[in-house]
């Protein structure tokens, strides 16, 4: 299996393999330290908050109990509430999951890992550009990796949210995509380092579900009908009272 530098050095650690000569090692980090500059000074988007939908389709408070969907209105997406929190699973489980009909819906899948990519190295997605975890970590949640843009440790900032109950979202959640070079190999965001990275699909990791659109119940036509309906009754009656 052909191995590459990955920009996470702590998931490297793990998939280096012996022998790698350490001139790629320098080289490929001042790479990864630019990425990580690019992704660290890029201005946070104004956000708007994530808006709860209860299993009914019904707007509510993103933070309320009944929230089972959160919706996200800058990327036009909804959210499961429900994560796989602590239970781990490889990308095909991951995607079988991600992809059931939750609340009766079709259509659901997993995170995109983004649109740009420089695929002789690394999905260059880190701060917002296409990646919808991405956007979730940094501009929705306010969150903050544990590594700054040169490499040293900082303060982690680490918010879940409205995701926080009852399951929370996990470190790491597989992201949807074919992988730009190893088909055996599929992409994943790191919500303890802030960006995207890539894995054997064999890997055990966590999983969210996102679904294009809002799933906030839109009135039918005779709901419309009836409440013109009650109006112009009530407007009838105020003008019998007044004369």
């Amino acid at each position: 299996m052909h191995h590459r530098w990955r920009p996470d050095w702590r998931l490297n650690l793990l998939f280096q393999p012996k022998g790698y000569p350490m001139k790629y090692h320098k080289k490929l980090s001042s790479i990864g330290a630019a990425l990580l500059l690019a992704a660290t000074t890029l201005p946070a988007m104004a956000s708007t908050p994530l808006a709860g939908r209860d299993q009914m389709f019904h707007a509510v408070a993103a933070t309320d109990a009944n929230a089972v969907y959160l919706y996200d209105a800058d990327d036009n997406i909804t959210w499961l509430r429900t994560t796989t929190g602590a239970n781990v699973m490889t990308f095909d489980q991951a995607n079988n999951w991600a992809t059931l009909n939750w609340g009766g819906l079709t259509g659901w899948h997993l995170p995109t890992a983004g649109e740009t990519y420089d695929p002789s190295y690394y999905p260059s997605t880190a701060k917002g550009v296409g990646s919808e975890t991405a956007h979730l970590f940094y501009d929705l949640l306010g969150d903050q990796p544990a590594v700054d843009r040169f490499g040293n440790p900082q303060i982690p900032v680490r918010n879940n949210g409205p995701f926080a109950s009852p399951d929370g979202i996990p470190a790491l959640v597989w992201l949807s995509g074919t992988h730009a070079t190893h088909a055996d190999y599929a992409y994943a965001f790191s919500f303890f380092a802030g960006f995207n990275t890539e894995l054997p699909k064999t890997a055990l990791i966590g999983a969210m579900a996102v679904r294009d659109g809002d799933v906030l119940a839109v009135p039918e036509p005779e709901t419309y009908a009836m409440l013109l309906g009650g109006l112009a009754l009530l407007g009838l009656i105020s003008r019998r009272r007044r004369s």
